[in-house]
């Protein structure tokens, strides 16, 4: 009897550990519906940690998703909502997606073209693991987030058509370098540990549109440059990540106003471990870029060469 007792002690115990593992993961959920022209559905989503929501219409259908963070018990109108939304789509199309962050969120779609159907699924997300510690589905990345070695913020304000170039000096080996760039939306970088963390940051649009392109040893302000790896993606936020960069060579980081003016924030940051989950890799495991496009050119790269004056030999690059 003292066994079997000692027995239902251990399994309840192991059922307490384990109950993180079964509350989180990942669930979804759809809705169907058919619109008109100008006519909007609203719906309230909660959502536990983050979503990706994605709409599929009719073919040659044009829908609008908008997305308003909820701050207290009042639920707005659905005009509210695409006049003041936290997130949204940037222009009409068939097929839509955004990401949201936890909390509870009133999201409106708007048909903007004929009467079409469509589907529009919720998939949620959570961390596999809620416990760092004796949990049979621990995870040392849960417990451990990545430590920055070294960062840098510069700040500014882009009208469109223009762009700013920062330089960037390696200080030593590093596993993994990132740059974040934070429209009017942010005035800060969060810390991407997974690739669901960047999506949602990238893809949110509170008026202008920037881009984020990465040079090697080049400087585009001076002379012809290919940009080893970019973020041109619709949004005010844009984020480009390097594993394994050359810590023997000069980075040149250019913000570009694609559409539409306001204050940017670009943090660098530069990580040392090698066992760390950045962005959703491991840096010891990935080599290569975290961005939405490589080998590409700005719209205002130079297609010839012009002098470069004296001063742009010894540049002053921020130290990461």
């Amino acid at each position: 009897m003292k066994y079997q007792k000692n027995w239902y002690i251990l399994l309840f115990v192991f059922a307490l550990i384990s109950l993180p593992c079964l509350v989180s993961g990942a669930s979804s959920e759809s809705f169907s519906n058919a619109l008109y022209a100008g006519q909007n559905k609203m719906y309230t989503i909660n959502v536990p940690c983050t979503a990706t929501l994605t709409l599929s219409g009719d073919q040659g259908s044009e829908f609008s998703m908008y997305a308003k963070k909820a701050s207290s018990t009042w639920v707005p109108s659905a005009i509210h909502v695409t006049r003041n939304a936290d997130v949204s789509t940037l222009s009409p199309a068939s097929s839509q997606k955004i990401h949201l962050e936890s909390g509870e969120w009133f999201v409106v779609v708007e048909s903007m073209k004929g009467f079409a159907e469509y589907t529009l699924a919720i998939d949620k997300e959570c961390p596999i693991t809620t416990s760092c510690y004796g949990g049979p589905c621990y995870n040392m990345a849960d417990c451990a987030p990545a430590m920055v070695y070294r960062d840098n913020l510069q700040t500014g304000f882009l009208n469109a058509g223009e762009s700013k170039t920062f330089a960037y000096r390696l200080t030593g080996n590093r596993s993994f370098v990132e740059w974040v760039l934070s429209g009017p939306c942010d005035d800060s970088a969060p810390l991407m540990q997974s690739r669901s963390d960047v999506d949602m940051f990238t893809t949110r649009n509170c008026g202008p549109d920037l881009d984020l392109y990465v040079y090697e040893a080049c400087n585009p302000k001076y002379k012809p440059c290919v940009a080893i790896t970019a973020d041109t993606g619709l949004g005010s936020n844009a984020y480009v990540g390097i594993s394994h960069p050359d810590e023997q060579k000069l980075y040149y980081v250019k913000i570009y106003g694609k559409r539409g003016s306001g204050n940017y924030h670009l943090t660098a940051r530069s990580y040392t471990g090698q066992d760390m989950v950045i962005a959703g890799i491991k840096t010891s495991e990935y080599d290569g870029f975290i961005a939405s496009a490589t080998d590409v050119t700005a719209p205002d790269d130079l297609n010839i060469t012009i002098p470069v004056p004296p001063t742009a030999y010894t540049i002053k690059a921020a130290e990461i």
